[in-house]
C-alpha cells in the first residue's frame, strides 16, 4: 500500500509539472522614462524569448504602474492578435479581483488571409506594417472584463484614465507595448490591485475564430465589425462560446488555433 501511494504521488507530480506551461520571470525597475509608443527601443536587454510561442515578453514596473512589451517576428502570432483579439488577465494572488485587459478585440467576420493580401507595396509583396495599421483602424477602445467575461470598464485609447496601449510594427516585427496601473495609483479609477513586490500571474490569451461565421459573411465585411473575444471565446456581438467545435481541424490547418500562455511575474520594488 505504501509504494501504490509513493506512486501514485510520483504520477501526479510528473503530471503536474508536464502540465505547467507557465514562465518564471521577474519585473525589472524601471531606469528611464518608457514611451508607450508600439517600439521595443525602451526594452533592450529587458525581454525574455520564450520559445514554444515564438514571442518575446518583458515587464518593469515603478511604485505606480506597469509596463509590459510584447513582441514577436511570427506572422501567424501576429494575425490571431489582430484578429482573433487579445486578453491580458492579471491574476493576483488569494480574493483579490481577476481582470481581463482586451485589446485588440476580436474581428468579426474577417479572414486574416485576406487582410494580409489587402495590402501590397509596389513589388506585390505583402507590407507587413501596412497590414497591421489597416487592422488597427477602428481599435479605438480597450475593454476591461471580470473573470466571467463580464465587461467592468471601456475606455477610448489615449483617454486620461492610466492605461496607455500602443501596437506597431517595427523592423517586420509585432510589437505592444502597455502602462497598466497598479494599487499606489491614486490617480487611475480602476487600478489592477496589485503592488510592488508582490507576485501576480500575467496570462495572454487570444480569442477564437469562427470559420463557420467566416464563410456565411464572405470573409471580411465592409464595416469591420468588432467583438470581444475572452477567456472563453465569448464576446459582445463578436466570437462565440464553443466556435472552434466542428471546426477545429480546418483551424489548425490556418495556423489560427489560440495562443496561450502566462507567466508568474514578481513585481520589482
Amino acid at each position: 500500500m505504501y509504494l501504490k501511494n509513493v506512486f501514485i504521488i510520483i504520477i501526479i507530480f510528473i503530471i503536474m509539472v508536464g502540465c505547467s506551461s507557465s514562465e518564471q520571470m521577474v519585473s525589472k525597475v524601471i531606469e528611464k522614462l518608457i514611451v508607450v509608443d508600439g517600439n521595443q527601443e525602451d526594452w533592450n536587454g529587458k525581454l525574455k524569448f520564450i520559445e514554444k510561442e515564438k514571442v518575446a515578453v518583458g515587464f518593469q514596473n515603478d511604485s505606480e504602474n506597469l509596463y509590459f512589451c510584447f513582441v514577436t517576428s511570427n506572422k501567424s502570432n501576429a494575425m490571431k492578435i489582430l484578429s482573433m483579439g487579445l486578453t491580458v488577465w492579471f491574476k493576483p494572488g488569494g480574493d483579490e479581483q481577476v481582470l481581463g485587459l482586451q485589446y485588440p478585440q476580436s474581428m468579426n467576420r474577417v479572414a486574416p488571409q485576406k487582410l494580409m493580401g489587402k495590402n501590397r507595396n509596389q513589388d506585390g509583396n505583402t507590407d507587413f506594417e501596412m497590414t497591421i495599421n489597416a487592422m488597427m483602424q477602428n481599435q479605438g477602445e480597450f475593454l476591461l472584463i471580470d473573470e466571467d467575461n463580464v465587461i467592468i470598464y471601456a475606455s477610448p485609447i489615449g483617454s486620461n484614465d492610466g492605461y496607455e496601449m500602443k501596437i506597431g510594427a517595427i523592423n517586420q516585427q509585432f510589437v505592444y507595448e502597455a502602462k497598466i496601473p497598479i494599487g499606489n495609483n491614486a490617480l487611475a479609477p480602476m487600478p489592477i490591485n496589485i503592488f510592488p513586490q508582490e507576485s501576480v500571474t500575467v496570462e495572454f490569451e487570444t480569442g477564437e475564430i469562427d470559420l463557420e461565421e467566416i464563410k456565411k459573411g464572405g470573409g471580411m465585411n465592409s464595416d469591420m465589425d468588432q467583438g470581444a473575444g475572452g477567456m472563453h471565446g465569448a464576446g459582445q456581438g463578436g466570437m462565440r462560446d464553443g466556435a472552434m467545435r466542428g471546426a477545429h481541424a480546418g483551424s489548425n490547418r490556418m495556423g489560427l488555433e489560440r495562443l496561450n500562455f502566462s507567466i508568474n511575474l514578481k513585481l520589482a520594488n
